[in-house]
């Protein structure tokens, strides 16, 4: 019999990870396109463009998490899959369910150039494009229409270690350089992200943490992160290298929220 129910909205990589963290609760993943079956998830179908509603059997959740993304990757598509899917889909959690804790996956990208470095949560967000202020909107949309005080996750440049896009342009380099727009390169790993996540959940108290949390690893050089991926290589040989300095995220409050251990 499992513990506890916990709701994933937008299952997809990052469900699948946290639904690992978390073997002894039951995962209610929705998404339009069905998972591999894991022993710990019931799976629901829906596309909340769509006209149905969300049909979920049980109406006590221990936590909702929101991953939502963008439906395009230009202003409308940000709009439709940040503003309109969350409050579409926060009217109908609101309506049926009771859930104790929910989880806001946004991003880094509510910041912008003018926020400067070493970034922390006390800095206000100012971000420089359309995109950021929508997840920056977003965020304020759900925390307003939400039950409880959310926990808003900000992860700076998401990746696999065992899949790093810069080892993938490597190995299929086809003559074309990319171009860097900056000298180092904030990150956080996806196995870490769905372990706050999980840490997070198993919190006997759940206002221990609300408000914003950066989640971001100290940034690296573009150059150090090449020559532990690629050590027999040269960068210049793939990549035109930038030597501009860009935003740094100063994880600290993440450190002493225990929530990495």
């Amino acid at each position: 019999i499992y513990m506890k129910k916990v709701l994933i909205i937008g299952f997809g990589d990052i469900g699948k990870r946290v639904s690992l963290e978390l073997p002894d609760h039951q995962i209610i993943g929705v998404s339009r396109n069905a998972p591999k079956p894991m022993p710990n998830l019931e799976f629901i179908q829906w596309d909340w463009f769509g006209e149905e509603n969300l049909a979920i059997s049980s109406t006590e959740i221990s936590a909702v998490i929101l991953v939502p993304k963008p439906a395009t990757s230009d202003l409308d598509g940000y709009k439709a899959g940040f503003m309109q899917a969350s409050k579409r889909i926060m009217t109908l959690i609101n309506k049926s369910l009771n859930y104790e804790r929910l989880i806001l996956i946004s991003s880094t990208r509510v910041y912008g150039k003018n926020n400067g470095r070493n970034i922390d949560e006390s800095s206000n967000p100012m971000p420089d494009d359309e995109q950021g202020k929508i997840i920056l909107d977003y965020e304020q949309s759900v925390s307003q229409h939400s039950q409880v005080s959310p926990l808003i996750l900000r992860p700076s440049g998401l990746y696999d270690p065992k899949e790093h896009w810069i080892q993938k342009h490597v190995n299929s380099f086809d003559g074309n350089k990319r171009s860097l727009g900056y000298a180092e390169a904030n990150m956080f790993s996806r196995a870490n992200l769905a372990r706050v996540i999980g840490n997070y959940i198993k919190l006997n108290s759940p206002d221990s943490s609300s408000g914003p949390l950066i989640c971001s690893e100290p940034a690296r050089s573009y150059q150090q992160i090449f020559d532990s991926l690629c050590p027999d290589q040269l960068m210049e040989d793939f990549f035109h290298v930038s030597d501009q300095q860009g935003k740094t995220f100063n994880p600290q409050k993440l450190i002493e929220s225990g929530l990495m251990r």
